[in-house]
């Protein structure tokens, strides 16, 4: 892996054996940094970059994209934006030329922008329609303070009142400069790299991202009814380490000892043995400005209250007692099993390593997971246990009316 400087902006190489080549620019900006006048701005940039350029219309960029073999697409989150597209290797400047085309020529059509505005409106509405993200874009606003963690589609009051320039002003601000980084992976070589960079991906300044504080956390509860579901919703959300923690690799290994897959804790009590539900997992996510560590599940809605106090005493258990060795085995075994499986692929490998570095890593992530996860000791998940779970925590439940 090679981290470069060409045009002025940065450009991470990294070549493997596929035939294949994976192309992403990321932004080191998301919903984290916009006002509430402008909840959602960051999201329909996101659709709007592929709505036509000074030299295609949007299905000119998707029929480009697919003679070359080349899957486009691009996702929004709370502290960054990637775009991104998976071609031929002997197609990479093809590609490139078409992910920059995009991402720094994109013109805003206003008849385009009107058109998606309603798309994303439909959008919103499905994620509505669904328990699991219904819950998940009211609690974790409820368990961050200040604002930060707002759903990133926005909502549909602001979504209907964005303009053009507002969202060109967005792109100004931050779409450039240090806020960018370029990275690619597959078998190419690294001087074709470098022309394509060279001739498609044009220095342009922005602000750089802004500070984003650490959010303070609510704990408490929340318990949300709807209309029209059948299964209830459980959800229990505590803070977790900050972005670039020592400890953030022993956090996220006790995680998975609890709820990473179905050798966890918290499966094979509630599912297996119990049947009180069909899953329940726990997962780490991190940002800049706030991090969760979110246990959840479906359940027949008289199940809530067992779920809870079960979970509440497997909790306390990994506080207070060593796991076994051989459980901690399987699962360091199991993260390492899905790490290396990801890096086979160049779209794999692309997203374990991109965005640390956008964020300020300098050694190679995927080495450092691999040095990192067989270090952690029984001691350390105990420990990470009780520094977690001491915290507060907000308890979220959706249930029909």
């Amino acid at each position: 892996m090679k981290l470069l400087e060409v045009n002025n902006s940065r450009l991470l190489l990294h070549r493997n054996g596929s035939d294949v080549v994976n192309i992403q620019i990321l932004t080191n900006i998301g919903s984290a940094v916009e006002e509430p006048a402008l909840f959602g701005a960051a999201h329909f940039l996101e659709h709007m970059f592929f709505k036509g350029t000074e030299k295609r219309d949007a299905k000119q960029i998707n029929r480009d994209a697919n003679r070359i073999g080349g899957k486009l697409n691009a996702w929004t989150w709370f502290d960054q934006t990637v775009y991104h597209i998976t071609a031929l290797k002997e197609r990479l400047d093809d590609a490139f030329e078409i992910l920059c085309d995009l991402y720094q020529h994109a013109t805003f059509p206003a008849g385009e922008l009107e058109k998606e505005r309603e798309v994303i409106i439909s959008e919103m509405h499905r994620y509505d329609d669904d328990p699991s993200s219904y819950l998940a874009d009211r609690a974790w606003p409820q368990f961050c303070a200040n604002g930060i963690a707002h759903p990133v589609i926005g909502t549909e009051e602001t979504v209907r009142a964005l303009t053009r320039d507002q969202l060109v002003d967005f792109r100004e601000r931050y779409y450039g400069g240090a806020n960018v980084l370029v990275s690619v992976v597959g078998n190419v070589e690294e001087a074709a790299v470098i022309g394509a960079m060279e001739r498609y991906f044009a220095y342009r300044p922005a602000a750089d991202s802004m500070a984003v504080a650490q959010t303070a956390y609510r704990g408490g509860e929340l318990a949300l009814t709807r209309p029209e579901i059948q299964e209830a919703r459980y959800s229990v959300l505590y803070s977790a380490l900050p972005l670039h923690h020592p400890d953030a690799t022993r956090q996220n290994v006790m995680t998975y000892c609890l709820g990473g897959d179905s050798a966890a804790l918290l499966f094979e009590r509630i599912r297996e043995e119990l049947g009180l539900c069909y899953g329940i997992y726990a997962g780490c996510a991190r940002f800049n400005g706030f991090s969760v560590l979110e246990i959840a599940t479906g359940c027949a809605p008289e199940n809530l209250d067992r779920i809870h106090t079960e979970t509440v005493q497997i909790i306390d258990r990994l506080c207070s007692e060593r796991i076994d060795e051989d459980r901690l085995e399987m699962v360091k075994a199991a993260l390492l099993s899905s790490l290396r499986m990801a890096a086979e692929t160049s779209s794999g490998y692309n997203r374990i390593v991109a965005l640390p570095i956008l964020k300020g890593e300098t050694e190679n992530p995927y080495d450092r997971l691999n040095r990192e996860i067989p270090e952690v000791t029984v001691d350390d998940v105990r420990t990470m246990a009780e520094q977690t779970f001491s915290a507060a925590a907000l308890k979220a439940t959706l249930v029909a009316v």
